[in-house]
């Protein structure tokens, strides 16, 4: 294996711890109505194209493929899901939440605090991961693509 792809794996994983505290922060003060909401979205869904675009390039530089270009997109983005998710449980077990102080260590002697978390690692941690990291497989992949196939066509030299 290529020490690029563990690279990518590392950016996107800490990427993701990242977005994990960057949308509770755009979520918190940017209003989701009018022109600021259209500015929310973009906020919230552009800030994923950030880590792609120096790895894109440097992997359409250094193998010339858009589909390696493709696969790298996918790795980061599915390493930012992973990242994302254990984040959220670590925040929930150790930092706390207000609206789920049952899931807080201290609680742990609580009745249903195992049961507690068995149902938010099952549904909310990995479903979570399941449902997004399909998307971050196939995302990652069309938009590491695209991103390569115009680096490549503006250097002159286009492969698959």
């Amino acid at each position: 294996m290529k020490k690029r792809w563990l690279v990518y794996a590392l950016a996107g994983f800490f990427f993701g711890i990242f977005d994990f505290y960057y949308q509770i922060l755009v979520q918190k003060h940017l209003p989701a109505i009018g022109l600021l909401g259209y500015i929310k979205v973009l906020l919230i869904l552009g800030v994923f194209i950030i880590p792609l675009v120096p790895a894109v390039r440097y992997e359409s530089k250094t193998s010339g493929s858009r589909l390696q270009a493709g696969l790298a997109g996918s790795l980061i983005w599915l390493a930012a899901i992973v990242a994302y998710y254990l984040t959220n449980a670590v925040q929930l077990a150790f930092i706390g939440f207000a609206g789920m102080p049952e899931l807080h260590i201290s609680q742990r002697a609580e009745p249903y605090f195992w049961e507690n978390w068995k149902n938010v690692f099952t549904y909310s941690i990995l479903g979570g991961m399941a449902e997004w990291g399909a998307i971050a497989l196939v995302g990652g992949f069309i938009v590491g693509y695209l991103l390569s196939l115009i680096l490549l066509r503006r250097r002159g030299s286009v492969s698959q």
